[in-house]
């Protein structure tokens, strides 16, 4: 039976591909967002999206690029501006961030749409032997 089911399937898919009905693969969009003139600016200032922040590291929430809905939840969980927040963990996906003593997962494309600022690295004064 199953010896059979091939030659089906491969009849189907030559019977539609001569009647012109074929499906096309459509490209892999870039998973990042448009640069515009906002996010031009931002980079310039020395922002980075929080999907970017280097896990461990605290950074100071600047920007929020999210629809008024999300803004309220984002404000309901206590991530304003000048907040600061420290990733947890990013495997890839939804990322855990540390905020004001509490844990908040947020999704990747939200993430992608946060804009923080990463204080420099105070430099460590070595002895000079």
């Amino acid at each position: 039976m199953i010896i059979l089911v091939w030659p089906v399937v491969l009849l189907i898919a030559g019977v539609l591909l001569t009647m012109g009905i074929v499906v096309r693969m459509r490209p892999v969009k870039d998973q990042h967002a448009p640069v515009d003139e906002h996010t031009t600016a931002l980079l310039a200032a020395g922002l980075l999206p929080l999907a970017e922040c280097p896990q461990g590291r605290d950074a100071c929430l600047r920007c929020l690029q999210v629809d008024r809905c999300v803004i309220h939840r984002l404000l309901e969980l206590g991530l304003t501006p000048g907040t600061r927040v420290r990733v947890v963990q990013d495997a890839g996906g939804p990322m855990l961030l540390a905020v004001r003593g509490s844990r908040v997962a947020l999704g990747r494309d939200l993430a992608e749409r946060m804009w923080v600022e990463l204080p420099e690295l105070e430099a460590i004064d070595l002895p000079l032997s």
